[in-house]
């Protein structure tokens, strides 16, 4: 059987969380936490804010829980991926995202490379801390799949954004072992894969991956 670490990628426009599992141990899903954060009682939890800061050069240099609660957290920067026609008027002019738009154009980032800012330390701890729980050896043979989850009525467009803002990140760097596998699942589709297993203690991005890993057995 080919050794595979399948990895969700829950990237929410207020939260995003991490799940993970290896092939030979399907059953076994992990939740990435152990989150770096400015406080304690964050550091466990299952999701980290979807959010960025910026600094004076307009570089992006906190994230998540790592954002000090005094600092101006860029947030809702997800939805920058769509056009102005396709976001709803009602969060068009609503004031996270109204911050967002104004950060992006104060900084030397577009849209995509935003999202890639925030989702490359989303990478990096999350591998960190399937290595740490496989060790070193078996994270470098095992090809990696991962699975994002999308609004599902999110234009074609988008969702070749949110490709290359997880290229950016590094999440489909060349590895020795085999390319990087990335794929894409609406929401809704997740939510219904959940109603249907009566999965309730799982989230929906676990159940999409315990069904992925099932066809690699």
């Amino acid at each position: 059987m080919e050794e595979v670490i399948v990895i969700g990628i829950d990237f929410g426009t207020t939260y995003s969380g991490v799940a993970w599992a290896y092939s030979l141990q399907p059953e076994n899903i992990e939740v990435v936490t152990s989150w770096e954060s400015e406080l304690n009682h964050c550091s466990d939890l299952e999701k980290t804010p979807t959010q960025l800061a910026y600094g004076k050069k307009g570089e992006p240099v906190k994230w998540g829980y790592t954002v000090p609660s005094n600092a101006e957290a860029v947030q809702w920067f997800k939805l920058l991926l769509l056009n102005k026609k396709d976001v709803d008027p009602d969060v068009y002019w609503c004031s996270q995202f109204c911050q967002a738009r104004e950060m992006l154009d104060d900084s030397d980032e577009n849209a995509v490379q935003m999202v890639a800012s925030f989702l490359k330390p989303l990478w990096f701890h999350a591998i960190k801390s399937i290595k740490e729980e496989l060790g070193e050896e078996l994270l470098l043979r095992c090809q990696f799949h991962v699975i994002m989850t999308l609004p599902a009525i999110w234009p074609q467009y988008a969702q070749q954004r949110m490709e290359e803002a997880a290229k950016i990140a590094g999440i489909l760097t060349k590895r020795s072992c085999g390319s990087t596998v990335l794929r894409f699942i609406s929401e809704p589709e997740a939510a219904a894969l959940a109603t249907i297993k009566d999965l309730s203690k799982r989230s929906t991005i676990e159940v999409r991956m315990l069904d992925f890993l099932k066809t690699l057995s």
